[in-house]
């Protein structure tokens, strides 16, 4: 029955107090819904763009911030690399496609390949594309690891082999997953191809010696450029005529300079490829742009995957957290469903004296924070030899406190009618508690189920400290290594939110069983 009855619904005041209560509710639905929303946006960013609080990510609506995110990610983060390949803007279609066909001969030794890993990634385009070639080649990360002779558990543990070109003493290491990766390489797109350009080589120099101090170039040594990362490649001419650049480029230089790239260079095989012999600037920036206009649905569908798909993988790699975590819901339920209604119907039906201070004693035991029977639960365990086990999970919250004063008081509420009836038909008491009490208690049972459902679901610290053998661990467990393992915190919240899926879909799905489970027992 409603606190207002039809007729009052009508008066002015009434209506006025009913929307204000709606928006109160719905305010404070809006602060419950508003983190969970961040969450599921900040899995969709990544680590340029984690840290902000909008909820929804500025590259799926703009358009150069997408620019911005995709130099971002291409370049790994280099934000000198970012800058120093803005040349080339203004290219014509023609050019740009001439750029293409140029990237794709160029020999492998003077392209390094885009979207690797940065510092602070964990997955990246180039890695997902690796792998997804690895297991192309190979039947198993067994048959692979043969081969390099590595340790891998799995092919998403297998690391992109770095390319330092750029550095002149730097060589790869010889062997058969280099050789396979310069097979892999040759299948890259261009955009996939970053050229290691001369001027790019000039500009890191020039920084390195002056310490990243632009004014401390000489005079002469700057021309209109207002950073390192907008210096020209002096040409020879100017070298010999500036007797202040010829010691520096052509003698610390090109001592710092690889080898192959004095032989021939970047540009210069960019000239021989236009059949030019005055310099053309590479198109890169209007390569990049072009590229992103043309595929910014796919671009920003993979930014927009690719925690979700790594926590995913991470998650298979893992995959007995999953039967864990299954198989310790399943067992929480049955234990908490089984011990609790027992101790509840021998309350209710055989009463003592002190059945008031029992319940207050199983009451008391709310009054005090989960922790603080975490060191004594874990020495008791010790001491039985059940750490580690599925045991040490389930029999500390085989009984409850809660369960047990909601169910004796919905047992206390049943018509004494009902088992008075039974005893004179000679019902045993297991025959009245089984045909005649636990059916009705359904809907509690529901809702209790629920409950234990998810405890043991969200138990993360209790399942750490009871159970630290990995074949033990729980999917919180993992998620918690996965943070403190260094990921980023847009792939930690991708991963909250496939693991708040589980209970999000209980609860819509249950919401009848949660309200009868609620109301039944006081409308009893």
């Amino acid at each position: 029955m409603s606190l207002i009855g039809p007729v009052g619904r009508k008066r002015p005041r009434a209506r006025i107090a009913l929307a204000m209560l709606y928006l109160v509710i719905c305010a404070g639905a809006i602060t419950t819904l508003y983190p969970f929303g961040l969450m599921i946006s900040t899995g969709l960013k990544g680590p340029t763009d984690q840290s902000d609080s909008h909820l929804i990510p500025k590259y799926l609506v703009d358009n150069d911030e997408l620019q911005s995110k995709y130099d971002q990610d291409k370049y790994a983060g280099d934000a000198f690399l970012v800058a120093s390949s803005k040349v080339g803007s203004n290219a014509s279609s023609s050019d740009i496609e001439k750029y293409r066909s140029f990237l794709m001969q160029l020999p492998p030794a003077y392209w390094e390949a885009g979207f690797k890993n940065a510092p602070s990634q964990v997955t990246g385009k180039l890695q997902n594309r690796y792998h997804v070639w690895l297991r192309q080649r190979y039947r198993s990360v067994d048959a692979l690891n043969r081969v390099y002779v590595e340790e891998n558990v799995g092919f998403q543990t297998v690391g992109v082999p770095a390319e330092l070109f750029d550095r002149k003493e730097w060589k790869p290491t010889p062997g058969p997953k280099w050789t396979e990766w310069l097979e892999f390489k040759a299948t890259l797109p261009a955009d996939y191809r970053i050229p290691v350009r001369t001027q790019w080589l000039w500009q890191k120099f020039l920084a390195a010696k002056f310490k990243n101090q632009f004014n401390a170039l000489p005079s002469g040594y700057g021309g209109k450029a207002s950073r390192f990362e907008e210096l020209d490649v002096p040409l020879p001419a100017i070298v010999h005529m500036d007797p202040t650049l010829l010691p520096l480029y052509l003698g610390e230089f090109q001592n710092w300079e690889p080898a192959r790239f004095l032989a021939s260079s970047v540009e210069g095989q960019w000239m021989l490829f236009n059949r030019s012999t005055d310099p053309i600037s590479m198109p890169v920036a209007a390569f990049d742009k072009l590229h992103v206009q043309t595929n910014s649905g796919a671009i920003r569908r993979e930014f927009a995957g690719r925690n979700y798909g790594y926590v995913l993988d991470y998650i298979l790699l893992n995959g007995r957290a999953v039967w864990n975590t299954l198989l310790f819901c399943f067992l929480a339920i049955v234990t908490q469903l089984t011990v609790n209604p027992l101790a509840a119907y021998a309350l209710s039906r055989y009463p003592v004296k002190q059945s008031g201070k029992i319940l207050i004693f199983l009451l008391a035991t709310m009054a005090f924070p989960a922790e603080v029977a975490m060191i004594p639960s874990f020495l008791l365990l010790k001491d039985l030899g059940l750490l580690n086990t599925f045991a040490a999970l389930v029999l500390p919250g085989a009984a409850s406190g809660y369960m047990i004063f909601l169910l004796k008081g919905f047992f206390d509420s049943l018509p004494q009618e009902l088992f008075e009836a039974g005893s004179l038909d000679g019902a045993k008491e297991t025959t009245m508690m089984t045909r005649i009490a636990l059916p009705m208690c359904r809907p509690v049972f529901g809702y209790l189920a629920l409950l234990a459902f998810m405890g043991a679901y969200g138990s993360f610290i209790y399942a750490f400290l009871v159970a630290q053998d990995q074949r033990v661990w729980t999917l919180m467990v993992w998620i918690y290594q996965l943070q403190a393992s260094g990921a980023p915190s847009a792939v930690v919240m991708a991963a909250l939110t496939l693991a708040a899926i589980p209970t999000l879909l209980v609860f819509l799905c249950a919401q009848g069983v949660i309200m009868r489970g609620i109301v039944l027992p006081g409308e009893r």
